[in-house]
């Protein structure tokens, strides 16, 4: 597959690891798990379980559309394949990140944590395998201004997580049809640059108790407990 000109290569069923890796690397910068530049106002995420194969894809076309001035998209930091384990060695490999955004158990989860509050994007775009295209948000402001559903995520997913800090979550849905991704791709496009001007979540920062899991979460230690300006300790009590 290496040989492959992207456009071919990422109008596929099956996902490289190995490709999109290069790809990434070349056209985005940064690596080996998460890219980009560290000032992106969004976060792109995706590769959780081999059904997320074309979603992957897309995502990776989308970057290199993108670095090719194919597409109007603003900057996108991404973590194109989250679960390398389950790509590699099957789907029962390597637990199951998704679900690890909350309690930060995995140092894959921890590394796309610590990132993610270096950075502090504004969004948080998770991109997954489905039957057919879809897009929903995770706040009434990104729905609105979408004009997508909202849903309310478990706070152990990344859309969850994240959106109990500082950013809008969009959970987007990938068929497996690649004939339709040139299509999807322009389309996505257009709702990145509408999210990219979405403004970013604020907490009230609260003094908890001193936990390790806190300080992973972004908090500031103190004499007396941890400062932290996000929401994720109404769910780890």
């Amino acid at each position: 597959m290496y040989h492959l000109h992207p456009r071919k290569a990422l109008l596929s069923t099956k996902t490289c690891v190995r490709y999109v890796r290069v790809l990434f690397s070349a056209l985005v910068g940064g690596g080996p798990l998460v890219y980009g530049r560290g000032d992106e106002p969004i976060l792109a995420l995706s590769g959780f379980y081999p059904e997320d194969a074309p979603a992957v894809n897309l995502l990776s076309l989308l970057a290199y559309q993108q670095a090719r001035g194919m597409l109007n998209a603003p900057p996108l930091a991404a973590v194109p394949i989250v679960n390398e384990k389950a790509f590699l060695e099957g789907p029962a490999v390597g637990g199951d990140i998704y679900f690890d955004f909350l309690e930060l158990k995995t140092e894959v989860a921890q590394e796309i944590n610590r990132y993610y509050h270096a950075s502090r994007p504004r969004v948080v775009v998770v991109f997954q395998g489905g039957k057919e295209f879809e897009v929903v948000a995770t706040t009434d402001l990104a729905a609105e201004m979408l004009s997508v559903k909202k849903i309310t995520p478990s706070p152990h997913t990344p859309e969850g997580a994240f959106t109990l800090k500082y950013s809008h979550g969009i959970v987007v849905g990938i068929p497996p049809n690649p004939r339709e991704f040139y299509i999807i791709s322009k389309h996505i496009a257009d709702l990145l640059r509408v999210a990219a001007k979405l403004p970013p979540v604020e907490r009230r920062p609260v003094k908890v108790e001193k936990r390790p899991i806190y300080l992973l979460h972004g908090g500031k230690e103190v004499d007396d407990g941890v400062i932290l300006d996000n929401d994720v300790h109404i769910y780890l009590g």
